[in-house]
């Protein structure tokens, strides 16, 4: 178990002394959390993306590996708070909707219903919570980075 604490530390320890800009490195991460929690998006969206902004692709990619997949669970609910408000729809609509419909298949995936309807107000939803998210751990990241660094050499 010690092992592995030691480990995690040495590769916190190295992502903080990236060598980019503050902003770079934490932009990056961002983008990558933006990325992650953003339904069928990933890697190499996140990739191409921080390349195309010149921001820090490694910690773009930390970024999106970190909160990749797993973050979607927890995610959800907001995400259809959030939709539910822009769209005047109760998120609990949203929500039992969104499990009737999955077991449907790819052919009812598109229809004009599903799509306008409940797709769309989570899209919106998982969009508002993931700018809020990656802009947290932007500044969060970036102020560690600027002020704390000297901690770390």
């Amino acid at each position: 178990m010690h092992h592995y604490i030691t480990k995690t530390k040495k590769y916190i320890k190295r992502f903080f002394l990236i060598d980019d800009t503050p902003h770079k490195v934490a932009a990056g991460f961002a983008l990558g959390v933006f990325w992650g929690i953003m339904p069928g998006e990933g890697v190499g969206t996140t990739l191409v993306t921080a390349y195309l902004l010149r921001f820090n692709r490694l910690s773009a990619t930390v970024g999106v590996l970190a909160s990749n997949m797993w973050t979607t669970f927890f995610i959800l609910p907001l995400a259809a708070i959030f939709g539910g408000l822009v769209f005047r729809v109760s998120p609990d609509f949203l929500i039992n909707s969104f499990h009737e419909t999955y077991d449907l298949g790819w052919k009812y995936f598109f229809t004009e219903t599903i799509f306008l309807k409940i797709l769309t107000p989570f899209f919106v939803g998982f969009f508002i919570v993931s700018i809020a998210i990656a802009l947290f751990f932007y500044f969060l990241l970036y102020f560690l980075l600027k002020y704390k660094k000297v901690r770390f050499r």
